[in-house]
């Protein structure tokens, strides 16, 4: 596991997560975190001691050769996808891994949508995980399902090239959000979950149970007419190689108008992510995307607060399916902007803007070295050894 190594900040928060005091003090605090927000510390809304028990739980190891079947249909490359992703490769090499955290701390560490509002996080503080990672207004997911007080979810809508609910990237369920989260997940129809935390790290609870992980569990989400089951179907990890990411396929049983329901949803559950750190693993996210990337239905991902690896993986694929359109895709700042207008703090800091560019570097001079290895004629094949020793130096990651 590859944990960055330098000190993290030590910027106080203003909120105290106490809850003592008036109402109206508590939404004046949430204000300033909301105001004075630079980087998110993760400053805790739900304490630990009133979140379930979860055990850690090893990854899945298969006893056989497991193959999963892939259901969905994947989009064919634009004619000008190759010489896209030559310019982006040769940005990335050009500017080396000290060029890209400048870049970040100078261009993106303090930036937010202008004009950002969060009433509805505001007006919801035991939903949401963190006082100062806030939840957009715009572009937020809306849940209306029975037994629900509300119609909030810590969770935004990111768009692609072709379709303006591509992703959904959440907050990691809470103990009491599960049913909101479900709920969610019946209501866009989505068919891939993806999962980028454990419940427990470093003996800080990052995210509730709130999906059957053994074959055969049901677990019962909500009373009455608004009533859920979700049952485990199957498990296997993605690869022998990628055998830390688990594939459960999960049933989900609920009445929609009086009459009964029922949908099939894969999720996918990455156990070797440190929180803020970037994985030991360069392919990981490509080739999960690759499984989910033929879907027409919203694709949910989260991580504890939704925004730092949930945020590099879906930057990932913002980057592969602009490519996939002919888009530019050159100024890697301006794209992480485009992504944090949709959800904000998305990619929480340099390690993982780094790493969105480690990922593709690898998937397409490693990967498909055959297809793009015009890319590193001249002194390209030196630029990329160079860039290889730089990210290991700053991350311990190959």
């Amino acid at each position: 596991m590859c944990i960055p190594g330098s000190k993290r900040s030590n910027r106080k928060t203003n909120v105290k997560i106490s809850d003592a005091g008036s109402n109206d003090k508590k939404e004046a605090e949430l204000q300033k975190t909301q105001v004075d927000f630079q980087q998110p510390e993760m400053q805790e809304a739900v304490p630990q001691q009133q979140q379930q028990q979860h055990q850690e739980l090893p990854p899945v190891v298969p006893s056989r050769p497991l193959q999963y079947e892939r259901s969905f249909k994947v989009a064919r490359s634009s004619a000008n996808a190759k010489a896209m992703a030559k310019h982006w490769c040769n940005r990335a090499l050009d500017m080396g891994v000290p060029g890209l955290i400048e870049e970040f701390k100078v261009n993106l560490a303090r930036w937010k949508p202008e004009g950002m509002t969060v009433d509805a996080f505001l007006a919801n503080r035991d939903k949401n995980r963190y006082l100062d990672v806030p939840c957009q207004d715009a572009r937020r997911v809306i849940v209306n399902w029975p037994g629900l007080p509300n119609d909030y979810i810590h969770a935004n809508y990111v768009a692609n090239p072709t379709k303006d609910d591509r992703f959904i990237c959440a907050q990691g369920p809470l103990d009491n959000t599960q049913l909101a989260f479900w709920a969610m997940v019946i209501l866009v129809k989505s068919e891939a979950i993806i999962m980028l935390c454990n419940t427990i790290e470093q003996g800080k609870f990052k995210c509730s149970q709130y999906y059957p992980r053994e074959k055969g569990e049901t677990m019962t989400f909500g009373e009455g007419p608004g009533k859920i089951f979700v049952t485990n179907l199957d498990v296997q990890p993605l690869s022998e190689e990628d055998n830390f990411v688990r594939i459960c396929r999960l049933k989900i049983d609920y009445k929609k108008d009086g009459k009964e329901e029922s949908s099939i949803i894969r999720h996918f559950q990455w156990e070797n992510w440190p929180d803020r750190g970037v994985p030991p693993t360069r392919l990981t996210a490509t080739n999960i995307l690759s499984e989910v990337r033929g879907t027409t239905k919203p694709i949910i991902v989260h991580c504890s607060a939704g925004i730092g690896r949930t945020g590099t993986i879906v930057a990932i694929a913002y980057v592969q399916e602009k490519m996939q359109h002919g888009q530019n895709c050159m100024d890697m700042d301006a794209l992480t902007k485009e992504l944090r207008t949709q959800r904000p703090y998305s990619i929480q800091n340099e390690y993982q803007y780094v790493y969105v560019h480690r990922v593709l570097l690898a998937y397409f001079l490693e990967k498909y070295h055959d297809r793009f290895q015009h890319i590193l004629a001249g002194d390209g094949e030196a630029k990329y050894a160079k860039w290889r020793e730089e990210y290991k130096m700053f991350t311990g990651c190959d």
